[in-house]
């Protein structure tokens, strides 16, 4: 029998900061491995939460590159990198483009971290901490292997293929993306950001679990049209997995709002509306694992 696959949500949120709800970012397990879908504000501090070492994480996908989606990228690889000493050096990071030049931007010589790296590579004190927690000498700086990617590209390691598939967010300004992982227990759908879209539909197609963003009820389209042109509400998000026939639907980038029970209970129940399958109001720090016999 396969592994189980397990889902934790590490970030629910929006772009605002909020005590209990962080940026976008969801960790799906396989076996002794895992992979994370954005990486944002908190989402690091949510892993070890959740007691997970990102070293056992070698994979990255961003859907797109806002801020609330992206921030904690520095954070995760840097912490992954340093309590690492040795195993967490490499790291394969992907998404749409410009992720090659942010990456560089960040982490390279010339990046914002570049004198950070040089001081734990070369200062005594660091080179210490570094042999206390087990790393040989000489230390190296982390490696990133970065591949951009487009709709209709896929990813396979360690049991599990990731296939690309369209998001329609914030167009032409950044490229969004949506995800889908397939594993012998079953497949996750990440939705990312974005409007209602058939193409959702074909790549969340017979999913166990579809997570996908809900910013508020409905109604909310005719109070911020703009906004809904680009993002999906609760009824939108049950219509997606109605249509694709998943097996359960999860809430996720939920605005304020949603921070009173009553509010995500009346998201849910509009998902339910129009979705007869499992609908589970997002938050921070919720755990979901499945099966092939599930």
């Amino acid at each position: 029998m396969s592994q189980p696959l397990r889902v934790v949500l590490l970030g629910t949120g929006t772009p605002d900061p909020r005590p209990h709800r962080g940026g976008s970012s969801t960790y799906v397990g396989v076996g002794d491995a895992g992979v994370v879908f954005d990486l944002g504000p908190g989402a690091t501090r949510n892993l070890a939460a959740a007691g997970i070492d990102p070293v056992t994480i070698g994979h990255v996908f961003f859907t797109h590159l806002h801020f609330d989606h992206s921030t904690d990228y520095p954070h995760f690889a840097l912490s992954r990198w340093d309590q690492g000493a040795g195993p967490g050096d490499d790291l394969n990071v992907y998404g749409p483009r410009p992720l090659e030049r942010m990456t560089e931007r960040l982490f390279g010589h010339d990046g914002a971290f570049g004198p950070d790296l040089v001081a734990r590579t070369n200062h005594p004190m660091s080179l210490q901490a570094y042999r206390n927690r087990g790393g040989e000498m000489p230390r190296q700086r982390p490696r990133f292997a970065v591949r951009e990617l487009k709709v209709g590209d896929t990813v396979s390691a360690d049991g599990w293929t990731v296939r690309v598939g369209h998001a329609l967010h914030a167009q032409p300004y950044l490229t969004s993306l949506a995800y889908r992982l397939d594993a012998e227990a079953g497949s996750v759908v990440i939705s990312g950001d974005t409007r209602p879209l058939p193409e959702i539909v074909e790549l969340a197609r017979g999913a166990h679990t579809l997570v996908h963003m809900a910013m508020q009820v409905d109604a909310a389209r005719d109070q911020w049209p703009d906004i809904y042109s680009a993002c999906t509400t609760a009824r939108g998000a049950g219509e997606i997995a109605a249509a694709a026939g998943v097996q359960r639907l999860v809430l996720v980038h939920v605005m304020t709002e949603a921070d009173d029970p009553a509010y995500m209970q009346a998201m849910v129940d509009e998902a339910r509306e129009v979705f007869d399958g499992c609908v589970i109001g997002g938050a921070d720090g919720l755990s979901l694992t499945f099966s092939e016999t599930d």
